[in-house]
């Protein structure tokens, strides 16, 4: 079995962004009598996008996660609840026997993950069995990349322009990170962390709805995180599992332990 790679791998507790404040305008020429004119959203790119990113937060989505299309089928889809911290987060991985698929399970208070493997070589991959791997943002579960919390990286833009409609680029400081990107992405980016471009994308409601981290895997080489974040309001249930399928005490080779 190979080891699985570098993908995003970690549901957890989802925090609040810094949102901007789309407010309503009046219909009217000039506002009533006795009211204040509603306030404009921003609009210099920088708050716009640190606004969009707020707005994920707002209501349940789905986020889809690729490396730009360099990682051969590998990829993650996210149904998250961000009022309710609960959700399911299930990443493939493709392997020359097939797939590896892990499914990481929040509840809201518990973190649980199952793993499918092609063949039974590892008997705890049996995709069968929850492993009980702690709480959203303990230690076990704050080693990889935070998907809940991605969009609250463009907080960390510099140098933001428009590029289209409702279009935008720029650079990421994203030095102070590693809480949301992990150990092993941190590793990657090294001394390119205080400079990553990105591009992204806004809706027609101010929310993020395409998001690409350019990030170095190696030396000459470039690979991408890209995000699509859609079906804002969807239904997401996430109930914990059935007591005779719960494993406590997980062994090392469960991802997130």
């Amino acid at each position: 079995m190979q080891k699985p790679k570098l993908i995003a791998a970690g549901v957890v507790v989802a925090v609040a962004v810094a949102a901007g404040v789309w407010a309503l305008v009046a219909t009217g020429d000039e506002p009533d009598a006795g009211r204040p004119a509603a306030s404009a959203g921003p609009t210099d790119p920088a708050g716009v996008l640190r606004a969009a990113a707020g707005r994920v937060d707002e209501q349940t989505y789905k986020l889809t996660l690729s490396s730009g299309g360099t990682s051969g089928g590998d990829g993650t889809v996210v149904l998250w609840d961000p009022g309710a911290k609960r959700g399911l987060e299930t990443t493939s991985l493709k392997v020359p026997s097939g797939e590896v698929k892990i499914e990481r399970l929040t509840t809201g208070p518990d973190v649980y993950v199952r793993v499918s493997a092609p063949d039974r070589r590892v008997p705890v991959w049996d995709g069968k069995t929850w492993w009980h791997v702690g709480a959203p943002g303990s230690p076990l579960t704050n080693k990889g990349l935070d998907n809940t919390r991605l969009a609250g990286t463009v907080s960390a833009a510099t140098d933001v322009r428009q590029t289209g409609a409702r279009e935008y680029a720029g650079t990421l400081d994203l030095r102070q990170s590693a809480g949301v990107l992990g150990e092993g992405v941190g590793g990657v980016l090294g001394d390119r962390a205080g400079a990553v471009p990105f591009t992204a994308a806004v809706d027609e409601q101010g929310r993020l709805v395409r998001y690409r981290i350019e990030l170095a895997s190696r030396e000459s080489q470039v690979a991408q995180l890209d995000l699509t974040y859609s079906d804002f309001g969807l239904p997401v249930s996430a109930d914990p599992p059935a007591a005779d399928v719960v494993g406590e005490d997980p062994p090392a080779n469960i991802p997130g332990v």
